[in-house]
């Protein structure tokens, strides 16, 4: 013991005096221990303390509490946190990503949310959302394996490093299970699709040295079509809850400046296989008859924990984790316009692209027989066809994803009462994406220009002609991230109130990327379809140091200090300090200032230009030719700027972006009491130089801004918005959470608790460019400005449930701004609530019953009311309602069984 004293002391005074430079000189990082006998680590914190609570916010979602409320997987229980503004969802089925999901807290977006398992990064997701944004994949976490989930509500910069923006979200996994353990259960929609069953095996072994634990889960989830979910009016494009909703206008016409080109009748349009629009006298088509709403999808995940004691003061530890997901995605067929037929007095031309510019194509007609007369009366003048290709199917994606993820390391403990650890982490994940039903460039124009005469598209396609204009695409994606780390954390040094604690390490980091498709995709030969690609690599090494100092018996000091170093675009130094007074042994008052700040997303620095393709409205070109946005006409061009345009878009990489920095805050308290605890906490972030482009719609709207980004037609009209990454102004989000829990003891008729909370957000602004106004995000459209949540819980002898209440509040809609700025411009009256989306409430109702200690059974109703999806009146784009937020699942019960062996 001597030994160990003498040793401590030299430790303390070594760290005393180089504390201050640790920061800046070490080599390698981290540790997110589970629980210790005395101390844990919580997340926020590398300092391990006996206190759950701390100057930080820290929600924690117990294993139990999920599964109690009802949730299915990983990404459920973080949806219904209060504190969460958006996700993406498998629902976004036409998305980069349909096969991914992530949540965004705070406001900050899911590429500024960090998400940890036992205090390590995870992969990134190798294909980004929307083609520009990197983030981690939360459907790919083992749900069986979870004993809690720790979400700190704050910025982490000083001691996670980059992302750790709008709060970071910690999955701690069980360990030291011991015996065989296998449940089943089922799910299902009472309205129809969308059922789901999932098997979870869990088996450990323990030794005197150490323990070995496996948690293997398999989950089956049926597609949830459109046409199922006629009950929300979601089985049609023309629906009553929008009076923007129309049929698509590619079923089969012929459009354009001339006249005279023969039109399908109504009979010749609904044997073709379209539909007849009589509200604007066209061929068009229902495209929600063919669309998911969610994907049929299998999912395969295990973990596997082992540790092994090497000596009385070492241990070895590590981690195993692999899961494999399928998942399938149908939409409509694809769409075209993109061959333009020019009539000139006997003349008819046939052609794609730009003359003198590579791939261009063309050839001649004769005006009365080409493409089966269909322009023998047609005046001179410019034609295309506007058709749906329904004879090549569904466009169908089918997502393959494998990850992979290893660590191993040694903890231990010097001089007894030093605890610390090193480790070395790999994590991979693949994506394989095939895409069916698409048809090229090349094989339609061959197809419409086929022989003497071609053909005509008012015609449907054989299947042997259908089945040489398709094309099946690949894609291929990959991204790695190679870790070493190492961490120490003990006393520090004697002080009256007791022993100033610390932390300190670093940590090397190698990540890198790629992804690449099919020749025909990365030349942009595929009809209707856009796509991301590009490579590379980023090298960062850190180092921190954190100390908590007790300055009183009821008031400490915590300091942190991180610097991190990136070979793309160099360091940056994360100062963050923080307050805690307990002036009695029941309140915490707490405070907490953090600098924040984030290295920009791989692909919006490697990344290839991105294609893909949107609708927006053509503002400029629907007040030029005397519309007003958001009303139908009858007029099919008028009809279309105002409302539903499609245009094809590019959003570019840019490799000198600078990173985004900024600062994190809150302040708070907390009271814990025997029977009632509650807390309130005002917070506040914000970043400059943010990094993001400006959306097409965006583009289009406030068309004197970024006129240099729209490309328009002769005629005025957008076809193309091209933006590159860029860092704009800046982006502030406050507000406030507030909790509240009760127990009632009952004696004999057994317990009751009720748990509430609540996020209200107090402001969301932004500002592109220093010279652009500052926008109000709640006034704009598009964020809910509250949520809140109430959990009633029973319990008694062996039998118990619980009740859910998940609150939304009411929203402007995502166009909000701009039909009320059309409105205003117009001299019309304008009028809030009809360009809002109601509140919403969600149910949920769940009991269970231990029948032995060896089986237990649970059965429950999600969604107890069968609320659906909130529309949005200014929503023009389908399904109309914001997916980030509302899903379309509707009622759901399931059964659930266990047993222990």
């Amino acid at each position: 013991m001597a030994l160990n004293s003498r040793l401590a002391k030299a430790i303390r005074f070594a760290l005393a005096t180089g504390a201050a430079t640790a920061a800046l000189s070490s080599p390698v990082v981290l540790a997110a221990d589970d629980e210790n006998v005395e101390r844990i680590q919580v997340t926020g914190s590398r300092i391990q303390r006996s206190d759950m609570e701390t100057a930080t916010p820290v929600t924690v979602l117990s294993a139990d509490e999920m599964a109690k409320q009802g949730f299915t997987s990983v990404q459920d229980a973080l949806e219904s946190l209060t504190s969460t503004t958006g996700a993406m969802t498998t629902q976004s089925v036409h998305g980069f990503t349909p096969a991914a999901s992530s949540i965004s807290l705070r406001g900050a977006g899911a590429n500024r949310t960090l998400t940890l398992i036992n205090g390590k990064r995870l992969n990134q997701y190798p294909k980004p959302a929307g083609g520009t944004d990197n983030f981690v994949d939360t459907a790919n976490l083992p749900m069986e394996a979870v004993q809690r989930i720790e979400i700190l509500q704050s910025g982490g910069s000083a001691i996670y490093g980059a992302d750790a923006v709008g709060g970071v979200i910690n999955i701690i996994l069980k360990k030291d299970f011991e015996g065989v353990a296998l449940k089943y259960r089922h799910g299902d929609t009472s309205n129809g699709g969308g059922a789901n069953d999932r098997i979870a095996l869990s088996i450990g072994a323990s030794s005197d040295k150490g323990n070995v634990s496996s948690f293997i889960e398999f989950t089956d989830n049926e597609s949830l079509l459109a046409t199922d979910r006629d009950n929300f009016g979601l089985h049609t494009d023309k629906v009553p809850h929008s009076q923007y909703s129309q049929y698509s206008s590619y079923g089969a016409r012929i459009a354009g400046t001339g006249s005279g080109a023969r039109q399908l009748t109504p009979q010749e349009c609904t044997d073709g296989g379209f539909l007849w629009d009589e509200a604007r006298n066209i061929c068009g088509f229902d495209r929600s008859a063919w669309r998911d709403l969610q994907p049929e999808s299998t999912r395969f995940i295990s973990s596997t924990n082992f540790n092994y004691e090497l000596a009385e003061d070492m241990t070895f530890v590590g981690r195993l984790d692999f899961a494999e997901a399928k998942s399938i995605t149908n939409i409509e067929p694809s769409a075209i316009d993109d061959y333009d037929i020019t009539v000139a007095g006997d003349k008819l031309t046939v052609s794609y692209g730009q003359e003198g510019k590579d791939g261009y194509m063309s050839k001649e007609f004769d005006k009365s027989t080409g493409l089966g007369g269909d322009f023998a009366n047609a005046e001179d003048g410019s034609y295309y066809y506007a058709r749906r290709l329904h004879e090549l199917g569904h466009r169908s994606t089918e997502t393959k994803t494998r990850n992979y993820f290893f660590t191993a390391g040694l903890e231990g403990l010097i001089a007894d009462e030093y605890n610390w650890d090193a480790s070395v982490n790999y994590g991979r994940t693949s994506v394989d994406v095939f895409g069916s039903g698409n048809a090229t460039v090349g094989g339609m124009f061959n197809y419409i220009t086929a022989g003497e005469n071609g053909n005509s598209l008012l015609e449907n396609m054989s299947p042997e002609d259908a089945e040489k204009a398709s094309y099946s695409s690949f894609e291929r994606a990959q991204s790695t991230q190679k870790n070493i780390q190492a961490n120490i954390t003990g006393s520090l040094f004697e002080m009256d109130a007791g022993d100033a604690m610390f932390a300190f390490g670093a940590e090397y980091t190698i990540q890198d990327y790629e992804t690449d498709s099919d020749s025909e995709s990365k030349n942009g030969n595929i009809l209707g379809k856009g796509g991301s690609s590009g490579a590379g690599e980023r090298k960062n090494w850190a180092t921190y140091a954190e100390v908590s100092i007790p300055v009183l018996d009821d008031l400490t000091i915590d300091a942190a200090l991180r610097y991190d170093h990136y070979d793309n675009f160099g360091g940056n130094l994360s100062p963050q300090i923080a307050v805690e007074y307990r002036p009695v042994r029941e309140l915490l008052v707490r405070g907490s200032w953090s600098s924040v700040f984030r290295a920009p997303d791989m692909h919006r620095v490697y990344g290839d230009p991105t294609d893909g393709f949107t609708t927006v409205i053509d503002f400029k070109q629907c007040a030029a030719m005397g519309g007003t946005p958001g009303t139908v006409y009858p007029d099919e061009e008028l009809n279309a700027v105002c409302n539903e345009l499609h245009i094809d878009t590019t959003t570019g990489a840019n490799e000198d972006l600078d990173a985004e920095t900024g600062y994190t805050a809150n302040i708070g308290a907390v009271w814990g009491g025997d029977a009632f605890d509650a807390s309130f906490d005002l917070w506040e972030w914000k970043l400059d130089d943010m990094v993001s482009d400006i959306s097409a719609s965006q583009a289009a709207r406030d068309y004197e801004l970024y006129e240099d980004m729209i490309t328009r037609d002769e005629n005025g009209t957008i076809t193309h918005v091209n933006a590159v990454a860029q860092n704009l102004a800046y982006q502030k989000v406050r507000g406030l959470d507030l909790t509240a829990g009760y127990t009632w003891d009952l004696n004999s008729f057994g317990e009751l608790k009720l748990n509430f909370s609540g996020t209200y957000i107090l402001n969301s602004e932004y500002q592109l460019t220093s010279t652009d106004p500052v926008e109000d995000d709640i006034d704009n459209g598009g964020l809910p400005q509250y949520r809140a949540n109430l959990i009633l819980g029973y319990f008694i002898e062996d039998f118990e449930a619980t009740l859910g209440a998940y609150h939304t509040a009411r929203m402007h809609g995502v166009q909000y701004k701009s039909f009320k700025e059309a409105a205003e411009a117009n001299g019309d009256v304008f009028i809030e609530e009809d360009h809002e989306v109601a509140s919403q409430t969600k149910w949920n109702l769940t009991a269970g019953y231990t029948i032995s200690e060896s089986i237990k059974l649970k059965a429950g109703i999600i969604n107890l009311f069968d609320a659906g999806p909130n529309f949005d009146p200014t929503d023009t784009q389908w399904p109309h309602y914001p997916r980030g937020i509302y899903n379309a699942r509707g009622q759901e019960y399931f059964i659930e069984g266990e047993v222990k062996f």
